[in-house]
């Protein structure tokens, strides 16, 4: 921060009040809270609140603007792990994966004590004969859960491998190789403490009823094989876990379908400019030395090379990057509009080169773009920054203030001191466009011309080109090392990747959510199968007595197939309310799409119910298959 003159020249911030760059951190004395910290440094905080309302860049603003930041609160936030945009940003999507990865787990671990229950029933003459000879039920169940606790570590390995593997994958979404997100992704011991926690709990969760179950039959019955009434307690506790985990993969799936909408919602929303075939890289050349008129003759050198460049259609620059979630804001005064009380006089802004709206494919509406004649210098800028002359404002800009008259010719200036001169005339309108973000409201913009800035720093050049951008991104290298061959070119890709970049958090969610669906109504539709399965097998006598009572082969399919369905039937009746009551912890994340939306909600019940049809045929035709001789031998 000492050096803040060297690293920019010519743009002092530091004695700039109304300017704010810097995040402050403090360590908190020993036995002091954050209210008591917040508390002793309240009259601190209003008194330099007062000192910028009585600072002559705020004397002359309105009153409603002046109360309405003096009305500003001292917030303390906890910054043990820093202050992180990219962390603050995934918190909630986090939580909604940390959901759904919940959610998958369940129905493995719902599986596993299906089979722990079908191994038990299996298991269950050579547990008698333990618990006849002496054998205490403590010493079995505590054999069991043994067994399942080595399972359960060996999944948590195994989770292990394939998150290393994955995690890089979901950073991908964010990143790109030449600007990697800034995550580790490499297990350091919290992780591995949590997957054996994670292991352990599951393994005695889920392993405990299975135990349990197995560990008490009645000796006597058991030894003489007649077990169907303790089988007939288990299969009921099988089906309402298979019940259960239909459950839960619903929820998961209209989840999916939910995230999945969005994506397509916001990857249709109109940008506000042509993405195809346009091209971006950032430059800094005040970070090798150049002071701003060196800048601003290396910006111009560089569009004009680019411009007569092959392949190349026309080329501008900006000095906000779009859709990257930076932001400039300015108040200002509009000839004609007075500010009525609080009003919200802030826009936002970007400098712009010469045919910038022509190379993005912004249409102007109205008046003219920018061109080599707005190159002077005139009228102060913000905090007594940049002088302009001209401004293009786009549409809702001009609607909120202008309605339908024409705001050609119009003047505004910055700051809220009505005392102060307005002279930067309005010379364009053009279409309204994307600044921060594919999902934000279109705001009201500002534009002014780059080449007028006082103190040019870095910016972003956009290329309008006709081959493939792998050609016109080495075309754009080779252009910039002819200017400056240590100038580095950051930041290259297209217009689409930016978008696509812009949306990664929205693209992990709907990506993650998709496959833990997937893998959830897998995992289900086997537990379903199991179940189904087992119970063939279990009541071969009596599908025995029924078809030598005369029933058809398709009698005991529909039979066994009306089973599956109804276990899928009771999971979706579990799941359709409780999607209502999670679908409002979803909402701030979707967009376009209602949290209970009945079409995503139906598609997922379809899907469901297909899948449960399609687990119940071969079980189903298996029980046709029993021949009644074979079956009734036994009785």
């Amino acid at each position: 921060m000492m050096m803040k003159a060297q690293v920019t020249p010519g743009w002092n911030a530091l004695d700039e009040r109304l300017y704010r760059w810097v995040r402050v951190f403090g360590r908190l004395r020993p036995g002091v809270t954050s209210e008591q910290a917040r508390n002793a440094l309240e009259p601190l905080f209003r008194s330099q609140l007062q000192l910028d309302l009585d600072d002559r860049g705020f004397a002359g603003f309105p009153a409603g603007v002046r109360q309405r930041y003096a009305r500003n609160e001292l917030v303390m936030l906890p910054a043990a792990h820093g202050r992180s945009s990219f962390r603050r940003s995934l918190t909630t999507p986090l939580w909604v994966l940390m959901g759904a990865a919940a959610g998958v787990l369940l129905i493995a671990c719902g599986n596993v004590a299906n089979l722990l229950l079908a191994r038990g029933a299996a298991r269950g003459r050579e547990m008698a004969v333990r618990l006849a000879l002496g054998a205490t039920r403590r010493r079995l169940v505590q054999q069991l859960l043994a067994e399942s606790l080595l399972l359960a570590l060996a999944g948590g390995l195994a989770g292990l491998a394939l998150a290393a593997f994955a995690a890089p994958l979901g950073l991908s979404f964010f990143g790109d190789p030449e600007t990697p997100a800034p995550v580790s992704t490499s297990p350091d011991l919290r992780v591995l403490a949590f997957a054996l926690a994670v292991s352990t709990l599951t393994a005695l969760g889920f392993g405990l009823a299975p135990a349990l179950h197995s560990t008490r039959p009645d000796v006597a019955p058991t030894l003489k094989d007649e077990t169907r009434s303790v089988l007939g307690g288990r299969a009921r506790l099988r089906k309402a876990l298979v019940a259960s985990q239909v459950a839960v993969s619903l929820l998961l799936l209209i989840g999916a379908g939910l995230f999945l909408r969005t994506v397509r919602n916001l990857l249709a929303v109109d940008v506000g400019f042509e993405a195809r075939r346009l091209i971006s890289f950032t430059v800094d050349p005040s970070l090798n030395g150049y002071p701003p008129p060196a800048t601003k003759q290396f910006a111009k050198a560089l569009l004009e090379r680019l411009s007569a460049a092959p392949g190349v259609a026309s080329a501008s620059l900006a000095s906000v990057r779009l859709l990257e979630g930076n932001q400039q804001t300015v108040d200002v005064r509009i000839e004609g509009h007075p500010a009525i009380g609080d009003e919200d006089m802030e826009q936002l802004w970007n400098p712009v080169g010469p045919g910038y709206f022509r190379t993005m494919g912004i249409p102007v509406v109205r008046g003219r773009e920018f061109d080599e004649r707005d190159e002077s210098t005139g009228a102060d800028g913000p905090a007594g920054g940049p002088p302009f002359r001209v401004v293009v404002v786009n549409e809702r800009f001009a609607k909120r203030y202008f309605g339908a008259a024409d705001p050609i010719g119009r003047r505004i200036g910055f700051g809220a001191d009505p005392n102060r001169p307005m002279p930067i005339e309005i010379v364009g309108v053009v279409r309204d466009s994307k600044y921060t973000g594919v999902r934000d409201d279109t705001q009201r913009q500002l534009f002014f011309p780059y080449l007028e800035e006082a103190s040019p720093r870095s910016f972003t050049v956009y290329v309008r080109t006709s081959r493939p951008p792998e050609a016109a991104f080495a075309t754009v290298r080779q252009v910039v090392r002819q200017l400056d061959p240590n100038l580095p070119v950051a930041a290259p890709r297209t217009l689409e990747q930016q978008v696509a970049r812009s949306l990664g958090r929205e693209r992990l969610v709907a990506t993650m959510s998709a496959v833990f669906g997937a893998l959830a109504t897998l995992l289900a539709v086997v537990g379903l199968y199991g179940v189904m399965a087992c119970g063939v097998a279990r009541r071969t006598r009596e599908i025995g007595v029924r078809m030598a009572l005369g029933a058809q082969a398709a009698d005991i399919r529909w039979m066994v197939i009306r089973e599956s369905l109804a276990l899928a039937a009771a999971g979706i009746a579990l799941a359709v309310p409780a999607a209502a009551g999670l679908g409002r912890l979803v909402a701030s994340q979707l967009y376009g799409v209602a949290a209970n939306d009945p079409l995503t909600v139906a598609a997922a019940v379809a899907l469901l119910g297909a899948v449960s049809l399609l687990a119940g045929l071969p079980p189903s035709a298996r029980a046709a298959r029993v021949e009644p001789t074979t079956a009734l031998r036994y009785e």
